[in-house]
């Protein structure tokens, strides 16, 4: 987890040391002073669709996969976002039926069952910038607990290391909505599976740790907040 965080930290640097400030338009002599004529400006011209620092997210689909998602990027170079989210399994049609085996068991979710993580997305600007495709790689932590009522209730609890990858696309408006909509997939490893009684009486089950892949689908409506 280090390693891959490390290197993340590498190449944002190295895509925004290659940023160059674009020119304004209003002031052409003083920028033609200021930047060798022989450079060339990759970004283009400031509009009203540039990113803003902070961009909200929430990721309402999650209600019929995994549970809705709310991120917070920060953002910069007019192309990087960088930021946290929190996941909320319980609220997710998937899960919940995974968990219960399509709510055909006795099982119950707890509430208590979530996701924290990290992300990175690398958003391209298209003309004015309205438009905008984008891949992302990140990784979280997930959190589940789930319970069957024998009288003494028998409690499972599990942890997993997540890592995901995808792409998607952004739509910017003149304001500070803005609407995303991705793909992509996630490589799941356990890293924790018991199962106790609640009462402590018997000594607690350690079961198999499982890999799996696991597709993601996400549809985002966004804030930009700041300038």
């Amino acid at each position: 987890m280090k390693k891959f965080f490390g290197l993340l930290v590498m190449f944002i640097f190295i895509l925004q040391s290659f940023a160059i400030e674009p020119v304004n338009p209003s002031n052409q002599e003083l920028s033609s002073t200021l930047i060798h004529p022989n450079s060339i400006s990759i970004s283009p011209p400031a509009s009203e669709y540039d990113l803003s620092i902070m961009n909200l997210q929430i990721d309402l689909l999650g209600i019929l996969f995994f549970g809705p998602q709310v991120t917070l990027d920060f953002q910069f170079a007019d192309m990087i976002a960088v930021g946290p989210y929190v996941r909320w399994h319980y609220a997710g049609v998937v899960y919940q039926g995974i968990v219960t085996d399509w709510f055909s068991a006795e099982t119950t979710t707890s509430l208590a069952s979530y996701s924290v993580g990290g992300q990175a997305k690398f958003l391209i600007p298209v003309g004015s910038g309205r438009h905008r495709p984008y891949i992302e790689l990140g990784l979280e932590k997930s959190f589940g607990s789930d319970y069957e009522d024998f009288g003494d209730k028998y409690i499972y609890e599990y942890e997993t290391n997540i890592f995901h990858f995808g792409a998607g696309y952004r739509m910017l408006t003149e304001g500070s909505f803005n609407l995303s909509a991705s793909i992509a997939v996630g490589f799941a490893k356990d890293t924790k599976s018991i199962g106790y009684y609640e009462s402590g009486e018997d000594y607690t089950d350690y079961y198999h740790l499982e890999s799996r892949v696991i597709p993601i689908i996400q549809l985002m409506i966004g804030w930009q907040l700041g300038k």
